[in-house]
């Protein structure tokens, strides 16, 4: 089969109001796989997303971000009687405090609403296939999707990334056992340190990074923040610097800018170091802007300047 896309994700795309100033929110969207399909789409890559959006006034809004940035929404559906998910973002001393409305979302019947059988065909039409630990959380009948990509014929590069959110799990050993069990299933696992702590509890980074290649990840990529993101293949094992010095404004999608440059530098034949560096440009930059989609990144900002 022919690869029409590059980078092709399931996820939520919420409506996302932002602290702007103190008691002022501003309207935007986002969604942790929305957003890397974002920046994909702002680093020249050609993007899809499935998913189920309600039919409340502020859909016009995803629908247009979507068109506007060249993400296909062919495999998307809407339902006449759900509304979309919601979530606030606002501002406490240095970490962003986040508040989500999601519970009955449209998102959560994406797996009802659109055809299985269109759905494999889409997913195999992709070089890269993103997900996340939040769809997974958030879609009902969600073994179908686990069960249409182990049996994928034309399998593209399936990379999967650990952002959890505590409220959506009311039991987090189901999620641990998925990560130990899908090892065959995931090529590229991105993981956050605090993630991992919120799964598996307090360990050293470079413990986390084997205990993933002890179940089989091919390739594990976990993020510390300000600390070097650490690196571990079936060959070696690397410790890449983070950008320094930049002033954080909001941290926000910066992990889901990190997947987006780290796969759009993969497929212009990077080497996983290099990868990585890109990844860490994009979070850069983006920790920089207020939201999770900033509008002002592109390619030569986002990804050129992180080779300087």
């Amino acid at each position: 089969m022919t690869k029409q896309f590059d980078l092709i994700g399931i996820g939520e795309c919420l409506i996302e109001l932002y602290e702007d100033a103190p008691n002022n929110f501003k309207q935007s969207i986002a969604g942790d796989v929305f957003n890397t399909l974002y920046y994909g789409a702002r680093l020249g890559l050609k993007t899809g997303f499935i998913s189920n959006f309600g039919s409340d006034k502020l859909t016009k809004k995803i629908l247009e971000v979507m068109d506007r940035e060249g993400i296909d929404r062919s495999c998307t559906s809407h339902d006449e009687n759900k509304a979309n998910g919601l979530y606030l973002i606002s501002n406490q001393g240095d970490e962003p405090h986040y508040s989500f409305w999601r519970s009955d979302s449209a998102a959560r019947r994406t797996l009802e609403a659109i055809d299985m059988k269109k759905l494999s065909t889409y997913i195999s039409s992709a070089k890269y296939f993103h997900f996340s630990v939040i769809i997974l959380a958030v879609l009902r009948e969600r073994d179908k999707l686990i069960s249409i990509l182990r049996n994928l014929e034309e399998k593209p590069i399936i990379s999967f990334d650990t952002n959890v959110r505590k409220g959506l799990w009311e039991n987090i050993e189901s999620l641990r056992n998925f990560l130990e069990e899908s090892s065959s299933l995931i090529d590229i696992l991105f993981v956050s340190k605090n993630d991992d702590e919120n799964i598996f509890g307090k360990r050293v980074a470079q413990s986390a990074v084997d205990f993933y290649a002890g179940l089989g990840y091919k390739t594990v990529i976990l993020r510390q923040g300000a600390g070097n993101v650490l690196v571990r293949t079936s060959e070696e094992t690397l410790r890449i610097p983070v950008f320094k010095d930049v002033a954080i404004v909001d941290t926000t999608a910066a992990g889901d800018a990190f997947n987006a440059g780290f796969i759009a530098s993969r497929l212009r034949g990077e080497s996983i170091a290099n990868s990585v560096r890109t990844g860490n440009g994009c979070a850069a930059f983006v920790i920089g802007r207020k939201g999770a989609l900033a509008e002002d990144f592109q390619l030569r900002k986002g990804v050129l300047k992180t080779n300087d």
